[in-house]
């Protein structure tokens, strides 16, 4: 047997038995639905625009707030604005009873590094977050993908019934527990809407 070959059966078993050390230890079985429900959201931060959910961009300022407010808030929200998101879905939520806003901050800013329930904040500003309270005022934890939920409500007029849906949150900066500096403090948040 040449010592070429002598030196490739060796590595040939050891290919195979690394390859066997990545046998699968579980699996994942994803189910769901794809459904015709489309709607249209208005309203916002104090505006009335229309526009389908997955291209509506809300712009809310979350205004100029001073660094010994975020100190003294005792972790609490400190200028909140409102966010008052009414759904138009028309026709389309024959069969279904209510709507989620579920958001996805790792597309966008990011999750806090200090406080999980927290957006990451962009910009210059150190030890603040960006909160967001559903209507009981309670801070939503993004890092356990907390939902603002809404019913879905018919309306008949004639043969033709339509759903619309309220979603209310808020949103203000919230100190992560880190020493407060004053700078930009922007953030990003995709969401989406889901049906059940």
């Amino acid at each position: 047997m040449s010592r070429l070959l002598k030196s490739f059966i060796p590595m040939a078993i050891a290919g195979a038995v690394s390859t066997s050390a990545l046998a699968a230890d579980g699996t994942i079985n994803f189910t769901g639905e794809i459904i015709g429900a489309s709607c249209s959201i208005t309203g916002g931060a104090g505006t009335s625009v229309g526009g389908s959910a997955q291209a509506r961009a809300i712009d809310l300022d979350l205004g100029k707030v001073s660094t010994n407010s975020l100190v003294g808030a005792g972790g609490g929200i400190v200028g909140g604005k409102g966010i008052n998101l009414n759904l138009d879905c028309g026709g389309t939520a024959a069969g279904l009873k209510s709507v989620k806003l579920q958001f996805d901050p790792n597309s966008g800013s990011g999750i806090d590094s200090k406080n999980g329930s927290l957006l990451k904040t962009t910009g210059t500003a150190t030890g603040v977050g960006i909160g967001l309270y559903d209507g009981n005022n309670k801070l939503l934890n993004l890092s356990a993908n907390e939902t603002i939920d809404g019913a879905l409500v018919p309306t008949t007029e004639g043969q033709n019934t339509t759903y619309t849906a309220k979603l209310n949150l808020r949103a203000g900066y919230v100190a992560n527990g880190a020493e407060v500096a004053a700078g930009t403090a922007n953030g990003t948040l995709p969401f989406t809407l889901s049906y059940e």
